[in-house]
């Protein structure tokens, strides 16, 4: 099978998910300090398999790939749970919001991850 170059989309996912990565480990840090301790737990080590496993996306491995779909998954499920635990909660504001968005972002990154052509290049790798 002839190789497929990288095309832009599977480029921008590797950003993404780096930065979702950096931010993941941020956000988990900063809320350590919280009541919240055990999503910022999980919310660290997301963001650290995020930011460990790019370099694999950039180089195609098919491997990466399927844990970055595992890991957004989860991404996935944590913030429909924070969305659901605070929307009854009378805090809900921010917290919402942040759940919402981690929600919004998992979905953009599952749906990159396995556009046509990106995989055809991880296929061809």
């Amino acid at each position: 099978m002839s190789a497929v170059g990288r095309p832009f989309i599977v480029t921008l996912l590797g950003v993404i998910i780096i930065i979702f990565g950096i931010l993941g480990i941020i956000a988990g840090l900063l809320g350590l300090f919280s009541s919240e301790w055990l999503i910022a737990l999980i919310t660290i080590i997301l963001g650290l398999i995020y930011v460990l496993v790019a370099r694999g996306l950039f180089r195609g491995s098919a491997g990466a790939r399927f844990i970055i779909a595992i890991v957004t998954v989860l991404h996935l499920l944590v913030g429909i749970w924070q969305m659901i635990t605070f929307w009854s909660s009378s805090a809900w504001g921010a917290r919402f919001f942040e759940g919402l968005i981690q929600g919004v972002v998992a979905l953009l990154i599952l749906l990159l991850l396995y556009t046509p052509k990106a995989t055809a290049f991880f296929k061809s790798k």
